[in-house]
């Protein structure tokens, strides 16, 4: 498991990591557990307004988080393709506070 106690330019608190699985389900918590990839940390509201507002809903219960086109790829090369795209997409909401990991 991961553990974030700061974000460049921002305060030193226990922080959200959002992260996502293989599935590219996505899901919030101060540790990312075994399997879980992660995609951005930082203050917990804007983490989660950052990237609820860039993911894309479950079709099946219009509440679930997911890496765009992770859940479509035909393979796992295409979902991680995906996944680095989100990341560079949620790079460009970088500021104190939140930061997209990776990018």
């Amino acid at each position: 498991m991961h553990r974030f106690s700061y974000v460049a330019g921002g305060s030193k608190a226990a922080l959200v990591t959002a992260y996502c699985f293989a599935s590219g389900q996505i899901e919030f918590g101060t540790e990312v557990p075994e399997g879980g990839i992660s995609i951005a940390v930082g203050e917990e509201k804007k983490v989660r307004e950052i990237v609820e507002l860039h993911a894309r809903l479950s079709r099946i219960d219009n509440k679930t988080l997911y890496v765009p086109g992770v859940p479509e790829a035909a393979n796992q090369r295409e979902g991680l393709t995906a996944l680095a795209r989100f990341i560079q997409w949620l790079a460009r909401s970088n500021q104190s506070g939140f930061r997209a990991l990776g990018a």
